[in-house]
């Protein structure tokens, strides 16, 4: 980071900051001088470790196995067929950490990258360079997630359902290893507390497999206890107040918690479980908005979060001592993440992601979170959560037992909400039979500056962007986020506009990159408005991306019919435009139908046209090549595949209206705000799939020249029309009001039959 940089982070410090700053300064050069001194480990007591992880782990008791097999046999083979795979597969050498092979089997260089075989030194913590200036491929989140050891949990819950000794003595090893070649404050492993905070939940979850295991040797459980001393030390003394207040804040707190609640034989378990469920407390209902979402704006980080939060939850509840502040906060955070589930079961790709998992159970589709989503549902009793196809998940078995899996398939199922509104977090989201719509109209992410100092955020330059999914498959999606350490370029595309469903425009930007992760400049938040019923989904965002430019873009969506997005835009001079639509590869085939102000592109039962106000519209179909990220999709940390990216550019001198139509069924739509008037229709195949005209009954009628947008439908035998906007209000008889989630008044009138013709236009 630049000098300029830091001096403008440092003006914006508070007074609390620059003084914890200054104190972890303090603490890291007394740890420098331990390390120096390399004090032999001191002797920890080991009594009742193994007990006591159980009682953290319920569901690895031996007789909760056996209850389960006997009451819930299905649950059970699935359960034992996964760990037995995976543990097979740990032990073939085939398992895959992030996508890339590693060998489990010999010996590990606990300090050397699987991916790429550098290997970080084995120095003070802090000396340790996590990066290269000169090398974009050097990721040091490889070699840490080596050393989170979830692997491991993997390795014994295959000998908790198999009892083959192999998979024990192999978890076993594996954990004495690192313990000897990691000693505290030295080497890679040491570096982020959120890394010691989610190893030491691996070693408890293994510990508690273990507990029957009679493979143990004296002296283990007081090695892992002396080095789990060690991890809740760091962790009290590291906690990320200011450098990353987020899901680090809260793992790392949540690891400390469980240490205290796990270790009561140390005498300092109490000090570290008071100030893990003080962090909790004060700290874990920041997470997210009064809605629910989380404040980073990124799906999987909610998931991540609210993982964190599950463990301390139930761990406190073993306890008798619930953390009732938190309990509230992540009930709604669960509410607002199942709204986000689209048509497949999947959950969108919105944000950054790095493919991990809070609580140590593995799943083959990370963006499948129906398993978490259970455990929600038992946790709090809430029906709601309950997905109607999803098993009961083992995140609730683990933590809650038997009973949890009876009671989950005693919750009714209740159907969730078709339409939500998060108006703090900014997501419009709807949904009806396989059509399914997200409308992102929020903040780039929390605790962000307007002026040129850098911050940190897992949020993308999204916004406005529309995810869409017609007849249950995916047509618009979010091109996801491959890696944190790769080239500039690469990083750029996928955290900004253009790698997602939205717009930009020349020299006018909701914010500027400044980094891998860092956003400077960012715009203020827009505003959101909805009117989403079972019918009819109307939508609209308006934001400001800088003195005097304007974007309002307003959604139609009809289930069955399609999707219609018309965008506004006000400019204080000319400036270029470019709009994007990321769709899975093979969308759409190659050539349009088009003229200077329309153009259409057809696929296998799907049509994405483009209409413009009298301005010529330039087209471009993108597909991946070898060195460019466009058209890419990146749904897992480290991999991506072939998608297909539609751009259309427009001149815009002062103020346009364009729209575009996605789906599989157009009918004819005319669209008419502030004064301007755009009439779409889309012909039949059999015409020659031709942009068409339609003759409205009134189209020569003055538009509205106010902030209303009003919407003209045919359907063939009749015409809808849909008015909203702040002055709508039904004045006719026959205007019916339209009521759904949100608050945006809208009203629809049904009128006569509209006339089409199939001339060019």
């Amino acid at each position: 980071m630049s000098l300029n940089r830091r001096f403008q982070k440092l003006r914006k410090m508070s007074p609390g900051e620059v003084r914890t700053r200054i104190g972890e300064g303090l603490y890291r050069w007394r740890e420098r001088r331990r390390y120096r001194c390399q004090p032999a480990a001191k002797p920890t007591s080991a009594e009742n470790l193994l007990r006591a992880a159980v009682a953290v782990v319920p569901g690895t008791r031996p007789e909760e196995i056996e209850r389960l097999q006997r009451e819930f046999p299905q649950v059970h083979q699935q359960m034992a067929n996964r760990a037995t795979a995976t543990a097979r597969k740990i032990l073939s050498g085939k398992w895959a950490l992030l996508g890339h092979p590693v060998d489990l089997r010999g010996d590990v260089d606990w300090h050397c990258d699987p991916r790429s075989e550098h290997r970080w030194p084995r120095t003070f913590y802090a000396d340790v360079p996590l990066g290269s200036p000169t090398d974009e491929t050097l990721d040091v989140k490889y070699v840490w997630e080596l050393g989170r050891q979830q692997y491991v949990v993997d390795l014994a819950r295959g000998w908790l359902f198999t009892g083959e000794l192999r998979y024990a003595g192999r978890a076993r090893e594996l954990m004495l290893d690192w313990i000897d070649e990691n000693p505290v404050y030295e080497g890679v492993h040491w570096t982020s507390a959120l890394e010691v905070a989610m190893r030491a939940v691996s070693w408890l979850w293994t510990t508690a497999s273990l507990a029957e295991w009679e493979g143990w040797h004296d002296g283990d459980l007081a090695r892992i206890a002396a080095s789990l001393t060690d991890h809740a030390t760091y962790l009290e003394n590291h906690l990320s107040f200011y450098s990353s207040p987020y899901n680090h804040l809260i793992g790392e707190a949540a690891g400390l918690y469980l240490i205290g609640t796990w270790m009561k034989q140390s005498g300092q378990s109490a000090r570290w479980r008071r100030l893990g469920r003080q962090v909790l407390t004060e700290h874990g209902p920041r997470q997210f908005y009064a809605d629910g979402f989380c404040v980073e704006q990124a799906v999987g980080y909610h998931f991540y979060t609210l993982g964190f939060m599950t463990l301390a939850v139930a761990a406190a509840r073993t306890q008798r001592e619930p953390l009732d502040g938190v309990e509230a906060a992540i009930r709604k955070a669960y509410r607002a993440a199942i709204a986000f589930r689209q048509p497949n079961g999947r959950w969108p790709a919105v944000g950054d992601l790095d493919s991990a998992r809070a609580i140590p159970v593995y799943h083959d589709d990370f963006w499948n979170f129906d398993s978490l989503c259970t455990m929600g549902a038992v946790l709090f009793d809430d029906p709601k959560l309950r997905v109607a196809e999803a098993s009961a998940g083992e995140e609730m078995y683990w933590l809650l037992g038997c009973s949890a899996v009876e009671k989950y398939n005693k919750l009714p199922e209740t159907e969730p909400p078709k339409c939500v509104v998060l108006e703090d977090s900014g997501y419009a989201v709807a949904g009806q039979g396989g059509d399914w719509l997200l409308f992102d109209a929020g903040p780039l992410g929390d605790g962000l500056h307007a002026d040129a100092t850098p911050s940190t955020a897992h949020g993308h330059a999204d916004t406005l962007q529309v995810l869409y999914c017609s007849a249950g498959k995916p047509l618009l999606l979010d091109a996801g986020m491959p890696f944190y350490v790769g080239p500039a370029e690469w990083m750029r595309h996928f955290r900004g506009p253009a790698a997602h469903n939205t717009l930009e425009i020349e020299e006018a930007a909701a914010a500027r990159p400044a980094g891998r992760l860092d956003w400077t400049h960012v715009a203020a938040r827009p505003r959101l408005n909805a009117n989403l019923s079972d019918d009819v989904w109307l939508a609209r965002g308006r934001a400001e991306w800088a003195p005097g430019v304007v974007v309002e873009r307003n959604l139609l969506g009809l289930p069955g019919r399609g999707l219609w997005i018309a965008d506004w835009i006000e400019t204080d001079r000319p400036r270029h435009v470019r709009w994007f639509w990321q769709m899975p590869a093979g969308t759409l085939r190659d050539g349009s139908d088009a003229t200077d102000t329309s153009c259409l592109l057809r696929g296998d039962d799907i049509v994405l046209a483009t209409w413009a106000d009298s301005l010529r519209i330039r087209l471009q179909v993108e597909s991946p090549t070898k060195d460019s990220p466009i058209g890419l999709s990146a749904l897992h940390y480290g991999s991506w595949s072939a998608g297909q990216r539609v751009c259309h550019e427009v001149d815009v001198a002062n103020r346009a209206l364009v729209v575009t139509y996605v789906g599989a069924s157009p009918v004819p739509v005319e669209v008419t705000t502030r004064g301007h008037r755009v009439v779409c229709h889309v012909a039949q195949a059999g015409d020659g799939g031709s942009i068409g005209r339609v003759n409205w009954d009134g189209a020569d009628e003055q538009c509205d020249a106010d902030e209303r947008i009003t919407w003209r439908v045919s359907t063939g035998e009749t015409q809808l029309v849909y008015v909203g906007g702040a002055t709508a209000a039904p004045s006719d008889p026959d205007q019916t009001a339209l009521t759904g989630a949100g608050d945006w008044p809208a009203f629809a009138t049904e009128l006569s039959a509209c006339i089409v013709t199939n001339s060019d236009g």
